[in-house]
């Protein structure tokens, strides 16, 4: 009995450690209602009708992998095309930031990232002039041209929840949920002091 007694134990101690190296995944959801008035090309965004989905995965060994994925994006979390009088448009912008991260409980804090994928594959508004595809990586020293006469850093739209280029000097701060969801942690200013 003494035997069984201790391999059960061996079990239930192998089993725990297992369930602690799986990664957790979460998700935020943006519809477009949401994102009017607090992205760059705004009209764009909300002209179309897009939605934003970001996700943090954070990985056993200390590192996130977090990304923004703006175009209309379905429950499943993949973007798919939609139909208008003007046709079928698909749009797919995708940043993937990845470092390390920090937790304490259900508060997470995400570092400056060490690196930056990102794809702004624009559809017909590249299509009909409007806007420019780009792609790369920050690493690379790859910027992000949407237009003519712009350039912009693509690590600048980690600083902010939703597409915009507000910065990436500061950690992001977020609180996980149970239900697979996480939702952003207001940064207390100096004026707060």
């Amino acid at each position: 009995m003494k035997k069984f007694a201790v391999l059960m134990l061996a079990l239930v101690l192998t089993l725990s450690c297992c369930a602690a190296l799986a990664d957790s995944t979460y998700t935020h959801f943006y519809p477009t209602e949401e994102l009017a008035g607090v992205t760059d090309l705004n009209g764009f965004i909300t002209g179309s009708g897009m939605t934003e989905m970001n996700t943090l995965v954070l990985k056993d060994d200390g590192t996130y992998e977090y990304t923004k994925l703006l175009g209309t994006i379905t429950d499943a979390g993949e973007v798919t095309e939609i139909t208008t009088e003007n046709g079928t448009m698909r749009y797919e912008v995708s940043y993937v930031y990845t470092g390390s991260y920090t937790q304490e409980g259900d508060q997470v804090t995400m570092n400056v990232p060490e690196e930056c994928v990102f794809s702004e594959d624009w559809g017909i508004l590249e299509t009909m002039g409007y806007l420019k595809n780009s792609a790369g990586m920050a690493s690379k020293g790859d910027r992000v041209v949407n237009y003519e006469g712009t350039d912009y850093d693509p690590w600048d739209n980690f600083g902010s929840p939703v597409y915009k280029f507000a910065g990436h000097d500061a950690a992001v701060s977020v609180t996980v949920n149970a239900d697979g969801t996480f939702t952003y942690n207001v940064a207390a200013s100096s004026d707060d002091d």
